[in-house]
């Protein structure tokens, strides 16, 4: 009787062992494929929300507000044709990031172009001068 009660007893820790495991398990893999979906999603919405704000900075006689305005409801149009959730908070601070980016990748294409202006100045200074010294000795 005590053997089988063993037995059971080990038996009943093994199976409770292998539960734990196997809803770990199977927790964790729900858990991963709904965070897959959602940066799945992520990445749709942002990679059409870049079109979105190209076209907005056509617009000069537009605000940036209303610049945003526009992308934002092109972006939930697109969410809703795609069926995918739209959250505006999230969607708005991307929009946000993106466009900090974009000031930031212009500044720099802004400094390279005055350097290169400044360096075909220089350079033209100098051919100038030395045509000046040239013409000077004949």
């Amino acid at each position: 009787m005590i053997e089988q009660l063993t037995i059971i007893l080990s038996l009943a820790g093994a199976a409770l062992g292998l539960l734990i495991t196997v809803v770990t398990f199977v927790v964790t893999t729900i858990k991963n494929a709904r965070a897959k979906r959602i940066a799945q999603q992520t990445i749709r919405i942002g990679n059409a929300v870049v079109p979105f704000i190209r076209e907005a900075e056509k617009f000069t006689a537009f605000s940036g507000e209303e610049k945003k305005a526009y992308v934002m409801t092109k972006a939930n149009q697109f969410a809703i044709g795609s069926k995918i959730p739209f959250n505006p908070q999230h969607v708005s601070e991307k929009i946000e990031e993106l466009i900090a980016l974009t000031k930031q990748v212009n500044v720099r294409i802004s400094a390279k172009e005055k350097a290169e202006i400044k360096k075909e100045l220089e350079t033209v200074t100098k051919l100038e001068l030395q045509n000046d010294v040239n013409k000077s000795w004949l």
